[in-house]
């Protein structure tokens, strides 16, 4: 099965602050690399959006025939280091009826220090709480 990946308005903006955050820790070089890396592990996510994602329960309300998945993405380095590695959460659509390719959405990525994972399924906000 084919799968079709597209990304929201909010997530790119996320990928911007984080690269951001990434040039100011490692330097420009290594953000460069950091955001083709993590530009790579989106679009495969339209390969092969299984076994390397961890499937996450969401509130009921919230079920709308996708599942939510997450994958980590640890850097350019394949090393996990807090400092730059971020969870790419994602929605898989199955196909409907008579359709061949399913449909993946990239929800959120974020950073593995600016917002706990449990966080991000359940709604909550750590990240702006920290800031108050």
């Amino acid at each position: 099965m084919t799968w079709t990946v597209t990304r929201k308005e909010t997530t790119e903006a996320q990928i911007d602050l984080l690269l951001a955050r990434v040039a100011r820790l490692r330097g420009v070089d290594y953000a460069a690399r950091w955001d083709e890396g993590l530009s790579v592990a989106i679009e495969s996510l339209g390969d092969f959006p299984g076994p390397r994602s961890f499937p996450r329960a969401i509130h009921e309300s919230e079920r709308r025939r996708a599942e939510v998945r997450m994958r980590l993405y640890s850097g350019p380095d394949r090393k996990p280091a807090p400092s730059v590695a971020c969870h790419i959460v994602f929605a898989l659509y199955d196909p409907v009826q008579d359709e061949t390719e399913g449909r993946v959405l990239v929800l959120r990525v974020v950073g593995t220090r600016t917002q706990a994972a449990s966080d991000v399924l359940t709604g909550g906000d750590s990240e702006s709480e920290e800031r108050e």
